[in-house]
């Protein structure tokens, strides 16, 4: 494909109202990094701005028909303007892109429509971009199909593959009476290396159904799961060869997934996603890449026009539960940021700094009983960003996150994460100090009958500072022991 020329190149200009901590309008010369020059006067200019998007001064009357194109900092920032964007333009979608020089998994976001986004993407060398895959939104089905050639070194690739969809099909058929050719309605991207078989398959089921959400098909992924297990010619070993498993992965049927889009690579790599040689998908024709591009979204142009498989949310897989909550859990609290307990907050986020500096809370939700005409909270979870460490595997998962679990009955807290093969697994026990739990007990009596226990208290960084300083002896003993467990 021919790469476009000047109408589709945008320059970026500040001026004295512009503002990168609201959103920016993407061009190569931002998405890759300034040379260092420009840098400076980038930083200079930060520092003085107030609020304002940062504006394409070039952008082409081709280009500006197809809506905006501006990146966000933040999911919620990137969701929002989503909401916005598509009441004017129905194809509106968020991507996102890992940032070259920053943290591992820190991400920035993308709004546009399909069509202004493709002609960005298609004029650029470098790709590493993902779908955003939003809560609640009509999709098709799809599988990240994966395996270890290092520990599956005997593997049959043919009979594993040929199992899978044999399998899918079958399924499709008895769950949902849908007559489907794997050969000609699902269509394969390939990005395998020398020591891992690698391939999203996106399925276009007959009249062009697709279920009602991502989360929606985590009933239907299960059955199977179990299917492959029960009936495998072929055992699939996990990365470590400690576990069977199967050929896809489950975790991908999160809300807000990232998949990663057709021509593009994972940031620091240089395997890019294309069509499988082995894929029949097309048949005898050529297809264009916009074509491919436009078939291998998970969420199809015009998606809420089309016709969506009548089967119920599943919204109680997530978050997983541990044991300790399982037994009555009547209301639940949540949102993103602060949680009502700030000394709580600070104390977690010098727990998470250890592997990651820039850490934060993208969400919390508490979890309470109610009993004898009182409710009374039993703990909370914290799903961090920019955090991904695992005890189970001694490092940080590359793709999928973590969630901690703060139990204020027994004043301890652990980790968990969404990782399959770590599914069912935590961390030890770690106990909290004695004056973050009295400031969590304290708390819940102040408030015990109250209808602002659950409202977020104001962070105040002097009163959260004293209150540490106040604990100086305490906490400097618990982060040596901390770190202690890590030399061990």
């Amino acid at each position: 494909m021919s790469r476009r020329s000047d109408p589709y190149k945008t320059t970026l200009e500040l001026d004295s109202e512009d503002s990168f901590n609201d959103s920016v309008h993407l061009n190569d010369s931002w998405f890759y990094g300034p040379p260092k020059k420009k840098q400076v006067v980038a930083n200079d200019a930060r520092e003085n701005m107030s609020p304002s998007p940062i504006r394409c001064r070039r952008a082409s009357l081709v280009e500006k028909s197809f809506g905006e194109l501006e990146t966000f900092p933040k999911q919620r920032l990137a969701l929002a303007k989503l909401a916005e964007h598509a009441k004017v333009f129905k194809n509106t979608r968020v991507f996102s892109f890992e940032m070259p020089g920053h943290s591992d998994g820190e991400r920035r976001y993308l709004v546009s429509t399909l069509e202004r986004f493709w002609l960005w993407y298609s004029s650029i060398q470098e790709r590493h971009l993902y779908e955003l895959i939003t809560e609640s939104t009509p999709c098709r089905l799809y599988f990240d199909l994966e395996y270890s050639k290092e520990t599956n070194r005997d593997i049959d690739h043919e009979i594993v593959y040929r199992h899978f969809m044999e399998n899918l099909q079958r399924l499709l058929k008895s769950e949902f009476d849908l007559e489907t050719d794997p050969f000609k309605d699902f269509l394969v991207l390939d990005s395998s290396t020398k020591s891992k078989f690698s391939a999203h398959v996106i399925c276009h089921l007959p009249g062009d159904i697709v279920f009602p959400s991502n989360t929606s098909m985590r009933p239907f992924c299960t059955l199977l799961a179990d299917a492959l297990l029960e009936n495998s010619p072929v055992k699939i070993w996990n990365s470590d060869a400690t576990r069977e498993t199967v050929l896809f992965d489950s975790a991908v049927y999160s809300k807000n997934r990232n998949f990663r889009l057709f021509l593009s690579s994972k940031l620091g790599k240089n395997t890019v996603l294309k069509l499988a040689p082995y894929c029949s998908f097309y048949g005898s024709r050529k297809p264009s890449d916009q074509q491919i591009f436009y078939d291998s979204l998970c969420v199809p142009a015009n998606a809420h026009k089309l016709p969506q498989l009548q089967i119920p949310e599943c919204n109680h897989w997530e978050p997983p539960r541990s044991k300790e909550f399982a037994a009555s859990v009547p209301k639940l609290e949540e949102g993103s940021g602060r949680s009502p307990y700030p000394q709580l907050d600070e104390f977690m986020l010098m727990v998470w700094r250890k592997w990651n500096q820039s850490v934060y809370i993208r969400q919390w939700k508490s979890m309470s009983n109610t009993g004898n005409d009182e409710e009374r909270v039993t703990g909370i979870i914290y799903y961090p960003a920019n955090c991904r460490y695992c005890f189970n595997i001694g490092r940080q998962h590359k793709s999928n996150g973590t969630f901690w679990i703060v139990n204020f009955e027994r004043n301890d807290f652990c980790q968990k994460c969404f990782d399959p093969e770590c599914r069912g697994v935590s961390s030890n026990l770690f106990p909290l100090p004695s004056f973050i739990a009295d400031s969590l007990h304290k708390k819940d009596c102040e408030g015990a009958n109250s209808e602002a226990k659950h409202a977020v208290t104001p962070f105040d960084e002097d009163d959260v500072a004293s209150f540490f300083d106040e604990s100086y002896t305490e906490l400097n003993e618990f982060f040596t022991q901390w770190d202690d467990i890590f030399e061990q």
